[in-house]
């Protein structure tokens, strides 16, 4: 039984740790994601700005 508490302890606290890690880069992941999905749709509000000032401005001419 001694011969397995050693391994075992190992393990385990191998997989709190590395469950820690993955926490971790998840949250990251979701900051990153978040601010790139931000910068995305201010992206796509200035492009349909432009592209309705630009068809107000060609049926204007028309």
């Amino acid at each position: 039984m001694k011969r397995l508490l050693l391994p075992i302890a190992l393990i385990a606290f191998t997989i709190v740790c590395l469950s820690i890690v993955h926490i971790d880069n998840i949250n990251k992941l979701d900051t990153q994601s978040n601010e790139l999905r931000k910068k995305q749709q201010t992206e796509f509000n200035t492009k349909v700005s432009v592209d309705v000032n630009n068809s107000v401005d060609i049926l204007r001419i028309n």
